[in-house]
């Protein structure tokens, strides 16, 4: 049951590009910006 909570929010920070693909060059920015994409779909999940 976890597992597939897991993955499912997985996918959904795959739907942000630059998260896909690693866009990113340090690990310091890439995890910045995971926290944002993740912050983001906290919202989303609240408004609805």
């Amino acid at each position: 049951c976890l597992r597939n909570l897991v993955e499912r929010c997985f996918n959904k920070l795959k739907n942000a590009r630059r998260v896909a693909t690693r866009y990113d060059k340090t690990a310091e920015s890439f995890l910045g910006f995971i926290d944002i994409t993740s912050i983001r779909l906290w919202f989303r999940h609240l408004s609805t």
